[in-house]
């Protein structure tokens, strides 16, 4: 993988960026069960397949569906066997929250919206 960068960038953000890139590159001897603990470390969101969703615990690892019905299924790669299909989004509770608190701020606008309009 290669990292495009401005020309005004410094050294330093260089490095930077490539660190950051580093952090999503999987190494080939990991197996999927470490890097699954590696993005739960992260508090990254996860895809898992339907055969690893089932044995994945989301309460015990502080994870939980995504908020919102129509993101709850998602075509990705699993995290865990790394093939392309239909999977389940996990978040972190801490995004969950944030997810929640959007879609009440969207239904509070819409809610004001209709008491101004009328």
């Amino acid at each position: 993988m290669e990292i495009l960068v401005r020309r005004d960038f410094t050294p330093g953000e260089i490095t930077k960026a490539a660190v950051k890139a580093s952090e999503f590159r999987r190494n080939p001897y990991t197996t999927g069960s470490a890097h699954l603990d590696d993005m739960i470390t992260l508090r990254k969101a996860i895809i898992l397949c339907d055969q690893h969703a089932l044995k994945f615990k989301p309460r015990a690892a502080h994870y939980e569906l995504h908020p919102s019905p129509n993101m709850r299924r998602v075509m990705g790669n699993c995290d865990m066997c790394q093939t392309f299909r239909p999977g389940a989004l996990f978040l972190h509770e801490s995004q969950a929250l944030d997810e929640r608190r959007k879609t009440e701020l969207y239904r509070q606008a819409c809610d004001y919206d209709r008491i101004v309009a009328r």
